[in-house]
């Protein structure tokens, strides 16, 4: 009986102490306000110096696949409808009931609806600009938690503005975060504002709880919606905080105020829900097995079928946070930027995953707030004598159960654990200040110094990764892939010169097992290629008599032939009503594949590759590609009758191969 009042007891002092705090001390000053402001929108400048290679004219160009998904959603809504184009979405929709539709939250959708609801002119133009929104969002909110944390810190220092602007800055520019600026892709975005939000949402609810008027309820609920409806495994973090102070004010008795509460972190779940309800017929389940993408790859479809059509499994949680948190998910390396992806992730027991990408972790990601986030855990679970950080630390972590047992490893998901981070290290900052402001100048500016460099050792980090993904991985062209190519053998030869390391020369027609980075070249430059860990990346290849490539030129209105031909296939020249086509036909299997009617007319030049190593055939008009086939093997490329050859050099790769020799 007397334990059992104990516990009780100690239930309400708990309860108790989670109180409503002056928020006089809260709001921050005008100098930390512009600090605060000037480090957000110097992140946002980093952002999109990296993302267009240091090109910000280039802030609206057009993007790639996905880019758009956004853009045709808002369209949607405002035609009153939740499906998407199929041709749009391609492999990321899912048919349900005749209609295409896909996964992304609508978040991000209901921004662009004044843009794209009602016309496609900015389709592909505003994800970039959207990202800047987000981090521009996460810095402000994250320098204001900064400023809420320090109250809760017994004897912390006040701080000068200066720190307030380093947290904005470092929120997003030294953490995972600034890998997006790899690619404007919808991916990216929706884990930008599923971090942004959410975190901002943190916000918004620990200052109605500390300052309980209506309009910051009104304003906490509206963001953890919006948080939600970005990103549910980081933008349902507002909405549990939400629910946990509602659980505050039931014990308390306050029922009133308490239902009021409940009943607004409820709101966003069951928007969540309807949406998933409209889209799929279910309040919270994806029907993976009927995505375009599993209907046709084996891999997806034996995971699904040996899991239940289910991407998420208890079982996958070593796997993820060991991989997620390991020190050594980076490597140096010889060529710029001198950092790489460390191994792929070890499985553990029984996990089975999609998909083992390349990812780092937040160990290596981070440095910088795990160093403090270290420590402010520790404060958190011991001296958070209010419980108001505990409440926003286990609102931020609950949801991570959902990337935690994900079926696919990848460096985007550690988005989900940045607002973790970034709330955890907030009170280790103020403990390191306070520690820091009792100790000699000679070990504040060398504590300074080494945060900078575990700051720049993040962000730097982050640069290495997103310019190699974009160069390598995230659908470059042949032109990104040389161009890289030939800047990291260009600054190798200037600080180290001899021999090109990891480029190889080989006769025949195959490539080899290679590490990531490998560079092989084939005959006599008939192709150059780069190994990113998953294939290989064609980015050079010579055009002569005899190679893989042929630049043919001839008059294309005045033949219905033969363009160029293989071992067991051929390219034709076919004219129509509705214009001229390039027909390629597999002799072997007897398919066709067309580049649909074009506008061709006259005296054109026709770049025509077929490359067995690859097994890919490509057409192109200049930098148009108006046919582009699988087909292995391909090869032994002869120009049609009519048909004449340049010869094209391959410059960067016959200088790889004089250093490789």
């Amino acid at each position: 009986m007397g334990a059992s009042v104990n516990r009780v007891v100690a239930v309400d002092r708990i309860v108790e102490n989670v109180e409503q705090h002056t928020a006089s001390n809260d709001r921050l000053t005008s100098d930390e306000r512009r600090w605060a402001w000037a480090g957000a929108l110097a992140a946002v400048v980093v952002f999109l110096l990296l993302a267009t290679c240091m090109q910000p004219w280039r802030l609206f160009d057009q993007a790639r696949f996905s880019s758009d998904f956004y853009d045709v959603q808002a369209r949607a809504l405002a035609h009153g409808r939740i499906d998407v184009p199929p041709e749009v979405v391609g492999i990321e929709g899912f048919v349900i009931n005749g209609k295409t539709q896909i996964y992304f939250g609508i978040g991000p959708a209901l921004m662009r609806i004044p843009l794209t609801g009602w016309t496609d002119m900015f389709d592909r133009r505003l994800a970039l600009l959207s990202q800047l929104l987000a981090v521009l969002v996460l810095g402000l909110a994250a320098a204001r938690l900064l400023k809420r944390g320090r109250s809760l810190v017994r004897d912390a220092p006040g701080g000068s503005a200066w720190w307030f602007g380093a947290v904005a800055f470092t929120a997003s520019i030294c953490t995972p975060l600034l890998f997006f600026a790899s690619r404007p892709l919808v991916y990216h975005e929706a884990q930008l504002w599923g971090a942004a939000a959410g975190l901002a949402g943190l916000d918004l609810v620990l200052r109605w709880w500390r300052e309980p008027t209506r309009k910051h309820l009104l304003a906490a609920i509206a963001l953890a919606t919006f948080a939600m409806s970005c990103r549910p495994s980081t933008g349902a973090s507002p909405a549990v905080a939400l629910g946990i102070f509602g659980l505050v004010l039931l014990y308390r008795r306050e029922w009133k105020h308490a239902c009021v509460v409940v009943a607004g972190a409820i709101l966003p779940v069951a928007v969540f829900c309807f949406v998933n309800w409209l889209r799929f017929g279910s309040l919270t389940q994806v029907p993976f097995p009927l995505q375009v993408f599993s209907t046709y790859n084996a891999d997806r479809k034996a995971l699904l079928e040996a899991n239940n059509g289910s991407f998420f499994s208890i079982q996958n949680i070593p796997t993820s946070f060991v991989q997620y948190f390991s020190p050594l998910a980076l490597r140096a390396q010889r060529l710029f930027p001198f950092v790489g992806w460390g191994p792929k992730a070890t499985l553990f027991g029984d996990a089975r995953f999609d998909t083992v990408d390349h990812s780092g972790s937040i160990t290596t990601g981070a440095p910088l707030f795990m160093v403090f986030a270290i420590i402010g855990a520790w404060w958190t679970i011991v001296r958070d004598r209010t419980r108001q950080w505990s409440v926003l630390m286990i609102a931020a972590i609950v949801p991570l159960v959902t990337t935690f047992t994900f079926a696919y490893i990848a460096h985007r998901y550690l988005a989900d654990l940045v607002p973790v981070v970034v709330i955890l290290a907030i009170p280790g900052i103020w403990l390191l200040a306070r520690r820091l402001s009792n100790s000699s100048k000679i070990v504040r500016r060398v504590t300074v110094g080494a945060f900078a460099v575990l700051a720049l050792l993040g962000m730097w980090g982050q640069i290495g990764l997103a310019l190699q993904s974009r160069a390598f991985s995230i659908v470059p062209t042949p032109e990104e892939i040389r161009d890289f190519v030939d800047l990291q053998y260009s600054i190798d030869d200037a600080l180290f010169g001899g021999t090109a390391p990891f480029v190889t020369v080989l006769n025949g027609t195959q490539l080899p097992d290679a590490p990531d980075g490998a560079v092989v070249i084939l005959g006599d430059c008939y192709g150059a290629y780069h190994f990113d860990g998953y294939g290989w990346g064609a980015f050079e290849r010579r055009a002569t008599p005899g190679s893989f490539r042929q630049l043919l030129t001839g008059n294309i209105e005045g033949m219905s032939s033969q363009l160029a031909a293989g071992d067991d296939w051929e390219l034709r020249v076919m004219h129509s009503t509705e214009g001229t086509e390039i027909l390629y036909i597999n002799q072997t299997n007897g398919q066709t594949y067309s580049s649909g009617p074009t506008n061709l007319s006259g005296e054109v030049t026709l770049d025509v590759v077929a490359d067995p190593a690859v097994g890919v055939l490509t057409v192109k008009f200049g930098k148009q590609t108006l046919l582009e086939v699988a087909h292995e093997p391909v090869g032994g490329l002869v120009a049609g009758p009519g048909w004449t050859s340049t010869e094209v050099a391959a410059p960067l790769c016959e200088s790889l191969k004089s250093r490789a020799q």
